[in-house]
């Protein structure tokens, strides 16, 4: 599959694809950057099911401070470092430390970490049941800050239920995929 970094400082470098991925298009990630806009800038992000970093790496070649980059899958894992390692070598060595990437399970994760985040961007595989999530990204997001799920327009979630805390601002959809944008209620 060829991937690339849309915009900003690493524009059009390509990054490695695990083949378990399934990335976002690049025209449904540009269009969610456009929504976000300056929001990105000096950010911490999450990048959760991150794949090969896709839109972590987005947001840092955008501008964001810092991004953890997670995901349970080794393979995933390898293809993020060799896309960090390749970011970092071509561009800005200081990025190795802004760059985190740790191979674990999101909701553990979440459950665990005393770190909290402006933005959080969930993209699992769209038959991935993970309606537990919700009940714990409260708890890590930054009082104005922002997640960003992309899931199939057949999957919908009752934040509701899962956790009143955040509500769904607006949602977008781009053929298949469809994005919420949700912040703290």
């Amino acid at each position: 599959m060829n991937l690339r970094i849309s915009s900003g400082q690493f524009k059009n470098k390509r990054l490695k694809v695990p083949e378990s991925a399934m990335p976002v298009r690049e025209r449904v990630k540009m269009a969610v950057f456009s929504i976000i806009g300056e929001q990105i800038i000096n950010s911490q992000c999450l990048d959760i099911f991150a794949g090969s970093g896709n839109l972590g790496l987005e947001a840092m070649s955008i501008g964001a401070k810092s991004c953890m980059l997670l995901d349970t899958d080794y393979h995933a894992i390898e293809a993020i470092l060799a896309n960090k390692q390749s970011i970092i070598e071509s561009f800005r060595q200081d990025f190795e430390e802004r760059i985190q990437v740790k191979r674990d399970d999101a909701v553990k994760y979440t459950a665990n970490t005393t770190e909290h985040y402006d933005i959080i961007f969930i993209d699992p595989p769209y038959d991935l049941p993970i309606n537990h999530i919700f009940k714990l990204l409260d708890e890590i997001l930054n009082p104005n800050g922002l997640i960003i799920y992309f899931h199939s327009k057949t999957h919908k979630i009752d934040l509701n239920k899962l956790n009143p805390h955040l509500k769904i601002n607006d949602t977008r959809t781009y053929g298949v995929t469809e994005v919420d944008f949700i912040d703290k209620s």
